[in-house]
């Protein structure tokens, strides 16, 4: 379970535009279904559902990484 402060991977991945991409998070806020965590460069803030986690939230960088270069291979 994430909590506050946590170091996520968000693989953002849209083939339509030629987008793939993976963002360092910090997680800010952390409810029973839901978190928002904060990209690093930029500081946007991203809400997910907990049902994201390990399909576009990764808590492993190098897992992140993986799947969008299969995603971009396709």
């Amino acid at each position: 379970m994430l909590k506050k402060k946590d170091v996520v991977y968000y693989t953002k991945i849209i083939p339509s535009c030629g987008i793939y991409d993976v963002y360092e998070l910090r997680i800010r806020t952390v409810e029973d279904d839901w978190f928002v965590g904060i990209e690093k460069r930029d500081e946007h803030a991203h809400l997910f559902n907990n049902s994201d986690i390990e399909k576009t939230i990764f808590t492993d960088r190098n897992e992140a990484v993986r799947k969008v270069k299969e995603a971009e291979k396709n």
